[in-house]
């Protein structure tokens, strides 16, 4: 054997070993490929910790855990659909932080790093008090954290905008880099004049200086070398040039090597007395850390839901599930246009047999069964549509992509392995999940294991779903009432699967169409069906039958769904042009509204001046005119509004006349419809108009009068007369038992009368009472233009109880 050969041997057998080692549980899990699912949901994490929580999920056994496991989800998900996102942007890793730094101290980059973590603690905890509320689980979590501001504001202030100690950090710092500039200014002068120096100058291979050890040397040729006092620090590879630094520079360098020396020193000391802080409060950034961890793990799961358009699984504590629109989650970006399925069990039936063809999709339908109840158990939401199901403790599995690393293994054998493993372990509150069950031996003998086994399982109070090529299989709904048949769908005219599930009857398993899809030659295809044909079952030819029936159904159904489409969209429409035609009625409305009012603050403008032209001549004539406009106004605006309005007149109809076809009309739309049903016992007929069918009331309907419209004449309502006769008006308006309101409506008019027939001074008899309608006759009085002023009326006047007014 080659040596590669042999290793790749060795490797191999080390997986199977180590695929044999696992428990059932386990083995079950990862042949769903849950890991996959954490590994996704783990790239949705924004921490270094929380993606560990999420590839290292602990799945939940107890019902209430499990349901808050959800909750958490839900919330964080509310969230996000509201455009609130967690204001996580940084989190320190604590595990490397080890105990002798702490004692010690921390470096510039790790206590940054603390100091953003406390950042983004302080705003994800005033996050959650702004947007969420005190019985939410993500309040009550994010409760426990606990921001420090004034050590965040301590370590930051420390800090520049490159992340280095600011120079400024301290005094003794400022100083000493203060120092430090003045050296090295003081050297670079040194080094220009030592530049400029002919006598030094001549000596050097080019004219400039370098660094060699952190001091500052030059290039002289080596020939000259021991012509220049200095320290030799370097040599070229060439021997060419030595690096020296000339005796004129060493007490400058060795200054600013000191220096730097101390500048390292105090921000040492800097760094030492910001780690006693952090050390004196570290058990508040381990707390931080394990909350803001845990809060962005709910946000992930919740983050992954969006994306996949999923939905929250409602939880029962009956042994069902009950699936809408399932998909495969780790399909769905992998398959355009995936199909959608509906899965139920438990429900009256406790295992489910599926058959059909291969590649039909149902291997898919079994990972995805399992992967549910494993997603909802770590509180994750689901693909589909709507999902009610009990959180089964145990999801036991046997699908044959195990096959992939025990190739070398009989088939049968190791599947059997893995079903006497779950024979051991399924109880009352395990889902079974087997696929191509007891293949891989003689088709009778394992028709006989396969239905013993699946009768074990549902005996022990378990749930299984089954996907099979045994005939024999199929059978048992009829016998048993624990088991109930489902399909995958098979298209005969396009040889194509069409990966629709179906539960209540049995699928055929369609070889020989899908080998001759896949290229078999066309005769050895006619060949297999004339021979198939001989030998055939009459019961498969049933179920072909069957098959075909529900797929023309199905296809009826769905070209019934999307008539009911087709008619709710015209329907919509029609309800949206009705709402458009009276948002159109109510702004017509109002603009005659507005016309009308501006009109008439301009007549009242117009009778001000008329008012003030009267005061002056006393012309009655012009009083009579201006009030008997104004009042005309004010009384029958709203009838110039619904008169301004162009309605249409309808007769009424006479029903017992009216029958189904008649053609009536839509009084607010001004539209003819038939009559498809006439009035129910509430008042309600169906009409059509064009293809939509609408119920109306029969109140909206009237008889259609092919004449046109008729528009009435905007016509106004005269008004009494009002004469000015000075001789018939009384001075005293008496108003004593009237109401507040009334009263001084009462007042108003009476004033307005009085003054255009200049009569002065007028009495108001209110009463004394309880002094109420006095005081507010004088309040009104007070501030009325009609008023030049006002008493009490004298004791022969009536006293208190009386109210002398003069007028303009």
């Amino acid at each position: 054997m080659h040596v590669t050969d042999f290793v790749t041997t060795c490797n191999y057998n080390a997986i199977v070993l180590e695929y044999f080692i696992m428990n059932i549980l386990e083995k079950s899990t990862k042949t769903l490929e849950f890991d996959k699912i954490l590994e996704r949901l783990a790239t949705f994490a924004r921490t270094k910790q929380s993606q560990a929580l999420c590839l290292n999920l602990q799945l939940e056994t107890d019902y209430d855990r499990i349901q808050d496991a959800i909750t958490f989800t839900k919330e964080a998900k509310l969230l996000i659909d509201k455009l609130q996102e967690l204001p996580i942007d940084h989190l320190t890793d604590l595990s490397a932080i080890t105990s002798e730094q702490l004692n010690s101290y921390l470096t510039e980059r790790e206590l940054l790093s603390l100091a953003k973590s406390l950042r983004s603690a302080r705003l994800v905890k005033n996050f959650m008090r702004e947007n969420t509320t005190g019985d939410m689980l993500l309040s009550k979590l994010s409760m426990q954290i606990c921001p420090n501001k004034d050590l965040e504001d301590k370590i930051f202030s420390k800090f520049d905008e490159a992340d280095n100690i600011k120079k400024d950090a301290t005094d003794t710092l400022s100083g000493l880099y203060s120092a430090l500039k003045d050296a090295e200014r003081d050297i670079k002068a040194k080094i220009n004049e030592l530049l400029n120096s002919s006598e030094f100058a001549q000596y050097l291979q080019e004219p400039i200086y370098t660094i060699r050890d952190n001091r500052i040397v030059f290039p002289i040729m080596a020939s000259a070398k021991n012509r220049i006092s200095g320290i030799t620090h370097d040599v070229s590879a060439t021997n060419k040039t030595a690096y020296i630094e000339p005796a004129q520079l060493v007490a400058m360098n060795n200054k600013i090597r000191e220096l730097k020396v101390k500048i390292h020193d105090e921000i040492v000391k800097i760094l030492a007395e910001l780690t006693r802080s952090v050390k004196a409060s570290y058990g508040s950034f381990q707390t931080n850390e394990r909350v803001l961890s845990e809060l962005d793990f709910h946000f992930a799961k919740a983050r992954y839901a969006v994306k996949m358009h999923a939905e929250q699984p409602e939880l029962t504590k009956n042994k069902v599930l009950k699936l809408e629109g399932i998909k495969h989650p780790l399909l769905l970006t992998r398959v355009p246009d995936i199909v959608k399925n509906d899965f139920s069990l438990g429900d009256g039936y406790t295992s489910l047999i599926i058959t059909g063809s291969n590649t039909g999709g149902k291997t898919v339908t079994l990972k995805t069964v399992g992967l549910f109840v494993l997603m909802t158990r770590a509180g994750m939401f689901l693909p589909c549509d709507s999902a009610k199901l009990y959180p089964f403790a145990k999801v036991l599995a046997d699908i044959g992509d195990e096959q992939d690393i025990m190739q070398n293994l009989s088939t049968f054998s190791s599947h059997m392995n893995n079903i006497i493993n779950i024979l051991k372990e399924a109880d009352e509150n395990t889902i079974v999940l087997l696929d191509e069950i007891c293949a891989g031996t003689d088709p009778q003998e394992g028709a006989s294991l396969a239905e013993v086994i699946l009768d074990d399982i549902a005996t022990k109070g378990a749930l299984s779903v089954t996907t099979t090529h045994f005939g024999e299989l199929k059978s048992l709904e009829y016998s048993n009432a624990k088991f109930k048949n489902a399909c995958v769908e098979f298209d005969k005219e396009t040889l194509q699967p069409t990966y629709k599930l179906t539960i209540g009857i049995p699928g055929a398993s369609n070889a020989i169409f899908i080998a001759g899809n896949l290229g078999l030659d066309p005769e050895l295809v006619e060949r297999a069906k004339t021979t198939l044909h001989i030998q055939r079952d009459p019961s498969a030819v049933i179920i072909e039958k069957l098959q075909e029936t529900q797929q023309k159904l199905t296809k009826n159904l769905q070209d019934v769904e999307m008539l009911k489409i087709t008619s709710q969209k015209a329907q919509d429409e029609y309800e949206n042009k009705l709402a458009e035609l009276r948002r159109d009625k109510r702004k017509t409305i109002k603009a005659i509204e507005s016309k009308f009012s501006e009109e008439f603050d301009n007549v009242r403008l117009e009778i001000k001046d008329i008012m003030s032209e009267l005061r002056k001549d006393k012309s009655e004539k012009v009083a009579r005119r201006s009030y008997t406009r104004l009042s005309y106004l004010e009384n029958d605006l709203k009838d110039q509004i619904d008169n301004a309005m162009d309605k249409q007149t309808y007769d009424e109809l006479i029903w017992d006349s009216i029958k189904i076809g008649d053609t009536v009309m839509i009084k607010e739309l001004n539209q003819p419809v038939t009559v498809v049903s006439l009035p129910d016992k509430n008042n309600n007929l169906t009409v059509q108009m064009g293809l939509i069918k609408t119920k109306i009331s029969k109140d909206q309907v009237a008889k259609l009068d092919k004449s046109l419209t008729k528009k009435p004449q905007l016509k106004l309502r005269p008004l009494e007369s009002f004469e000015l006769k000075r001789s018939g008006m009384s001075n005293t308006l008496d108003l004593r038992g009237y109401k507040v309101d009334e009263a001084l409506d009462s007042v108003e008019a009476y004033l307005d009368k009085a003054s255009l027939a200049n009569l002065t001074p007028v009495y108001v008899v209110h009463g004394n009472g309880t002094g109420a309608l006095r005081n507010y006759i004088r309040d009104y009085v007070s501030t009325s233009p009609y008023v030049a002023k006002y008493r009490p009326g004298e004791p022969a006047e009536g006293g208190d109880g009386v109210t002398v007014i003069d007028l303009n």
